[in-house]
């Protein structure tokens, strides 16, 4: 299968994955308990109550005299994050009490207007809790409280506004960060969704919440080592919720971050409209004229969001986090391989869901004929590196600035394109079309994307297949590997896709595409980052007064990107324009400082004026201490420039 991530790469992943990417650092990490204080072996019995997932589709407590009552338990137990045949974790998780073990904790849901009285139960023998969230919305700062092993509290406290809100409950003393930021434990399964209704109008929606427990370990004289068990409501892909969609029935989920790390969450194959994003003491509920459209929306941790979408074509379909490392199958528990065999070779785990909408009609149009592009997924130097181009190159050693990202694929509204995609190299792989709206069949997702009777297939070495791409929205999209995501990914296997408005032609002098990517799988420092396959960028020139597009592109496998203009050390104004290849409602384009910080799998444009001569800076990267600026020399209106503008 090719080049897999070690287990000690993971380590940094988590570290890139939680915020912006820091240099990797060797640290002492002092004593750290033995796996087997944590993992309970497939098979194993362990005595302990089993987790039940929970789907969150019944709320706890009950109704009394206008008050719900909902009492609430914190004991150990055993988390199965895939199936109950599989290898699991010895946990703290909440019950109701006299009730099984939830994760995520049980669902608080109320219409605005309804007192709540809630006990909590501290059953855990030698470890204090603190509990966070049980308190009216909105508020300034979350409310808490502690309680030692086996004391009880009760509070009582009317629900507050409407909106999508997390309770989480802390066990323990909270441990002292590494010194890169990152805790050496994680206890986010101890936390669950508060949801608050309109009065008299409780909505049916999808409730789907992200638990993470995580625990760094190292047995004597071995590695350190992260076990981790990333779930959606309960469960780790391949064994999470398969919903069942019909085409044209509208979808409304209300998406909990209740973890300490940050998600950008992808939807395959159609957008959707943000509703609301809030966080455990407050949701903005966005007026209908502010509901921009997204594929990629980056969640922070303890956050969440309401979003709606219609599925418009059937087939099989994908929702999950785009941080590669959170849907990697090497996250997977030990042990939870062989105790699978029906899932052995599966290139994913973590935080997916499936979709299957059933068969209907399908809202894809386009005009003339297909246009026909053949593409090589073709492999370079000693340490396989990854690259797409128009020519079979494979054995070739380019220089990879010159070869990452893939070529750009330009077409226009309403086409309809055949990409016969070969795989040249010597390893699976498969090609993801990023943020188009397509048959299923054709999205990418190897042996996962199907409709129609025809699936998306690992293409093996020197396999070829057509996908057929359909072009129904103008902006800024990408193609990607979706097979061993890190590696690959990290390799360059991905480029930029643009679709233009009907009749408009591509013109690089004023527009411009900018890819950041990774070069290796495990990171630790500067050069580890690319922008367009190189950090130094070439210089540029343009005139006053003449407007220029960025599209930016993430498609590094961790981390968050900004963007901004400078001169001489302080910023100048960029526009807002779109986001995921669709233009910003008008009264969101506006100027600002800098773009606002994206995840994975995100596309963002902005636009820029120069307003006087000078010299300036375009910076893409994680901030100021890590990105690549581009010297741009802008002479006077009319004037030439000193240098001919950048070409793509």
């Amino acid at each position: 299968m090719g080049p897999s991530l070690p287990r000690s790469a993971m380590l940094i992943a988590a570290v890139l994955a939680t915020s912006i990417p820091v240099q990797a650092q060797e640290t002492p990490l002092g004593p750290l308990p033995a796996p087997e204080a944590f993992l309970i072996p497939a098979g194993a019995r362990s005595g302990l109550p089993l987790v039940e997932p929970n789907d969150n589709t019944r709320p706890a407590g009950t109704m009394r005299e206008g008050v719900r009552e909902i009492s609430l338990e914190v004991l150990r137990a055993d988390f199965r994050v895939e199936s109950s045949r599989g290898p699991g974790l010895r946990v703290a998780a909440v019950a109701e009490e006299g009730g099984a073990p939830m994760v995520p904790a049980p669902l608080i849901r109320v219409e605005e207007g309804t007192s709540i009285r809630v006990r909590v139960l501290n059953s855990l023998e030698d470890t204090p809790i603190t509990v966070f969230g049980l308190h009216q919305r909105p508020t300034d700062e979350a409310e808490g409280f502690e309680l030692a092993p086996g004391e009880a509290r009760t509070v009582e406290f009317s629900a507050g506004e409407p909106g999508t809100y997390l309770y989480s409950i802390q066990e323990g003393t909270p441990p002292e960060p590494r010194p890169n930021g990152f805790p050496v434990a994680e206890r986010e399964q101890l936390a669950g969704a508060f949801v608050v209704d309109p009065a008299g109008s409780m909505a049916t929606d999808r409730i789907m919440v992200i638990n993470i427990f995580g625990q760094l370990t190292r047995a004597e004289g071995a590695e350190p080592e992260y076990l981790e068990g990333l779930t959606v409501n309960g469960r780790s892909w391949p064994y999470t919720e398969r919903m069942q969609l019909s085409v044209g029935q509208p979808e409304r989920w209300r998406v909990v971050n209740a973890s300490g790390r940050f998600h950008p969450m992808h939807l395959h194959g159609f957008f959707f409209s943000v509703l609301s994003r809030g966080t455990m003491t407050a949701d903005t509920v966005y007026a209908p004229v502010s509901h921009r459209l997204a594929v990629t929306e980056p969640m922070q941790a303890g956050t969440t969001m309401l979003m709606e979408w219609t599925p418009t074509r059937e087939g099989r379909w994908i929702f999950h986090c785009h941080l590669s490392f959170h849907v990697s199958a090497e996250i997977r528990l030990p042990g939870a391989v062989e105790a699978d065999p029906e899932h052995a070779h599966s290139h994913m785990a973590g935080l997916a869901v499936g979709i299957d909408v059933a068969p209907g009609p399908s809202d894809l149009v386009w005009e003339g004929p297909p246009v026909e592009i053949d593409l090589f997924a073709n492999e370079y130097g000693e340490e396989p590196g990854y690259r797409y181009g128009f020519t079979r190159t494979a054995g070739a050693v380019p220089d990879a600035a010159s070869e990452v990202p893939g070529p750009l694929l330009v077409f226009n509204q309403y086409q309809v394109a055949d990409v016969t995609v070969r795989n040249d190299m010597a390893v699976p792989t498969g090609v993801h079309w990023h943020g188009l709206e397509l048959d299923a069949w054709a999205d990418g997702v190897p042996d996962w994307s199907a409709s129609a009777g025809r699936v998306s297939p690992t293409l093996q070495p020197g396999e070829s297949f057509t996908y057929r791409l359909s072009m129904m929205r103008p902006g800024t999209f990408m193609y990607h590997s979706h097979l061993n995501d890190v590696v690959q990914l990290s390799g360059g296997l991905y480029g930029p896709l643009i679709v233009l408005p009907q009749g408009e032609e591509f013109d690089p002098t004023t527009d411009h595409v900018k890819v950041w990517g990774w070069n290796t799988p495990s990171p630790g420092g500067p050069a580890a980052f690319d922008l367009n396959g190189a950090q130094e960028q070439p210089d540029a020139g343009t005139t006053v007064g003449t407007t220029h597009r960025f599209r930016v592109i993430h498609i590094a496998p961790a981390g968050q990107l900004t963007a901004w203009v400078s001169r001489d050390g302080e910023t100048v104004p960029i526009r807002l324009h779109a986001k995921d290849g669709a233009d910003l409602p008008e009264q969101q384009q506006v100027l600002v400082d800098r773009l606002p910080r994206l995840g994975v799998g995100e596309t963002a444009d902005f636009l820029w004026t120069p307003d006087a001569p000078g010299v300036y800076q375009v910076h893409i990267g994680f901030g100021e201490g890590l990105n690549f600026p581009q010297r741009w020399v802008v002479t006077g209106e009319g004037e030439a420039p000193d240098r001919e503008p950048l070409q793509q």
